[in-house]
């Protein structure tokens, strides 16, 4: 495995050069005006992308575009905002902190109170995104300048750099579906990284405890990274012993407090050779895995088509590199791992891998140009094609993500769901439709109805919320039962009837606790 240079320059002794070198190459008096530049216009371009972003997510908050994701957090961190220290998500019918142990939003509804429209949570995300964009590109200049390489090539690197951070489809994939801690753990998992990478081993371990606070996978993540640092040289080697200890320790400490009921462990059970686990049953997968490999590298050759989708637009020749093997390969596997599919389709799952394996690329690439014969030549052979396949499978799909979200939910729906929330009271428990339910979470109880049949019923005051959009897994018929029961039956008074959206207010009779809606066919796969 390619090591990268500085780590191997540290090791004889050439601290300038090496991670304990700390700043830039060659200190900032006799930095090359190129340099500057470089770092002035990536911030230009990354910001003016963060604008697109920004606006991108506004869109999607004002379409409705909002499900059942977005609700688990929007509650939360309401909640948590509001004085409910200990929330209850009832989405999934589970203590929040008992769901991935995603501490990170204890923080974050600080920013209720500066902010408190549920569509910051959109654009912290965003923000992450962008961020982990910039910290990549300022790792792999320095990268470039510590190394040496010429003012043409290093433009040319960095202009690459930007173009396949921005075209990537993943980004849009991700922030366009609700919102997920995975991109806020990446983004400190690449300040932790970058700063092991100069020898900042102290404020790296710091960034690695935020890292912890975004829940159980962001583990997973830590272990990948000690991974990589253990791989990349003897300056790193004890830092990624602790940091592999760390992650395991975490997800030992998340699993004994079965703090992991969100992650959804049955979906590993096959590997255990059974039909569930319970939750904190970690150790029953991990042996499973030893005693009876064969299952899992079945299940992972059946994935690989969806793992190459989230590296090829950064160059499988970034995994030859120490600090682009460890955690794309971690996130990869256990995503692949698990029965579920869909965790190694989304974008947001896997939302670690880009920037990772482009770091690796861009260090294997200026490795092959000096140790190889004719390794410039094949340096630049290998980038070109690495571009060309970023760009053209980037450019193709990335409008195409985009597109298609704006119309999931088209302006009619849009416009009939924000008057069925206008009309909803504020102390008002809610039971929508899964698609759309994010923006109806802002309260403490809110649920979708086709995951709970027998729904409980805490107050006066109940607003029924159904669209017929293409995001629901309910037929047509299905969706038709359930709005004639709550007329007919339930007698609810109608709110809404426009554009696909059927909303009712309801009043339970005194001493009603639940309400059960007759079953609802699911749509047909």
């Amino acid at each position: 495995m390619v090591d990268s240079p500085e780590t191997a320059e540290a090791s004889d002794g050439e601290t300038d050069a090496g991670p304990s070198g700390g700043g830039d190459a060659g200190g900032a008096t006799s930095r090359a005006p190129h340099w500057r530049q470089l770092h002035l216009a990536g911030i230009v371009v990354l910001g003016l992308w963060l604008v697109g972003l920004v606006v991108f997510s506004t869109l999607i908050y004002r379409s409705f575009f909002l499900s059942e994701d977005f609700a688990t957090y929007n509650q939360a961190w309401i909640g948590i905002a509001h004085g409910r220290l200990n929330p209850l998500d009832t989405i999934y019918q589970i203590s929040f902190v008992k769901a991935d142990f995603e501490l990170i939003i204890w923080p974050l509804a600080l920013v209720h109170f500066v902010f408190p429209q549920p569509v910051v949570l959109l654009y912290v995300q965003d923000l992450a995104a962008a961020g982990c964009g910039l910290v990549t590109y300022l790792w792999i200049l320095e990268f470039l300048e510590r190394q040496r390489l010429p003012r043409s090539p290093a433009i040319l690197v960095a202009s690459a750099v930007l173009v396949v951070t921005v075209v990537d489809p993943g980004i849009y994939q991700a922030v366009g579906f609700d919102v997920h801690m995975e991109p806020i753990a990446t983004l400190f998992l690449l300040l932790a990284a970058r700063d092991l990478w100069r020898g900042r081993i102290g404020r790296a371990w710091w960034w690695i405890a935020a890292v912890l606070l975004c829940g159980s996978f962001a583990a997973i993540m830590v272990v990948g990274l000690g991974i990589s640092a253990l791989l990349a040289g003897r300056s790193t080697r004890w830092p990624g012993i602790g940091l592999i200890a760390a992650g395991m320790a975490w997800t030992a400490l998340i699993s004994v407090l079965h703090a992991d009921g969100g992650s959804d462990i049955t979906n590993f059970a096959y590997l255990a050779g059974r039909a569930s686990i319970p939750a904190g049953g970690v150790m029953l997968v991990v042996t499973g895995v030893l005693g009876h490999p064969g299952r899992a590298l079945h299940n992972l050759y059946i994935r690989y088509p969806y793992m190459w989708l989230h590296i090829r637009a950064a160059g499988i020749v970034g995994l030859a590199s120490a600090w682009g093997f460890g955690v794309p390969a971690v996130v990869m596997l256990v995503n692949g791992l698990d029965s579920h599919l869909n965790f190694s389709r989304s974008a947001f799952q896997n939302f670690a891998v880009l920037p990772f394996v482009l770091v690796g690329t861009v260090m294997v690439l200026v490795w092959l140009s000096e140790h190889v014969h004719r390794g410039q030549l094949v340096a630049v052979v290998v980038a070109v094609l690495v571009l060309g396949e970023a760009v053209t499978f980037g450019i193709e799909q990335s409008p195409q993500a985009i597109r298609q979200t704006l119309a999931e939910v088209q302006a009619g729906p849009a416009a009939a769901l924000g008057t069925a929330l206008a009309k909803t009271p504020a102390n008002a428990e809610v039971v929508s439709t899964m698609g759309v339910m994010g923006r109806f979470s802002s309260r403490e109880y809110c649920y979708f109805f086709e995951r709970y049949r027998n729904l409980p019923v805490h107050g006066n005051t109940v607003v029924f919320v159904f669209s017929t959009s293409n995001l629901e897994l309910i037929s047509a018929a299905g969706m038709q039962l359930a709005i004639t029961y709550v007329r007919e039956n339930l007698h609810a008074q109608p709110l809404v009837d426009t554009a696909g959206v059927t909303a009712f207010l309801w009043h339970p009779p005194a001493g009603t606790s639940g309400v059960r809606i007759p079953t609802v066919p699911a749509v047909t796969p």
